[in-house]
């Protein structure tokens, strides 16, 4: 960028440095093996697998017919049913 770009850019386009939020890098989390493996993983915003998080999760069998549906939509598949399941908890609380 020129400078003179620089200088007439509005300040909400300019992206804010640490300084202006205030943070200091060395705050940040140390980026380890532990650490990736229980982050969630995204392909731009969908998100299609969570993170390992011990004792937060069960295994369920579900008829092939279901998930066979979810499969086809691709990618985060699993993270569809478990929002549909959410949704129809959330819709039908008298029924659980």
């Amino acid at each position: 960028m020129s400078e003179s770009k620089r200088t007439t850019a509005s300040s909400s386009e300019r992206p804010l440095s640490p300084d202006d939020i205030g943070w200091d890098p060395d705050d940040a989390p140390e980026l380890d093996e532990e650490w990736f493996a229980r982050a969630d993983h995204h392909i731009g915003d969908q998100l299609v697998q969570r993170g390992k998080r011990p004792g937060v999760t069960e295994e369920v069998v579900l008829p092939c017919e279901l998930t066979e549906r979810f499969r086809a939509g691709g990618p985060g598949w699993q993270i569809r049913i478990e929002d549909a399941l959410k949704e129809w908890m959330a819709e039908h609380p008298e029924k659980l």
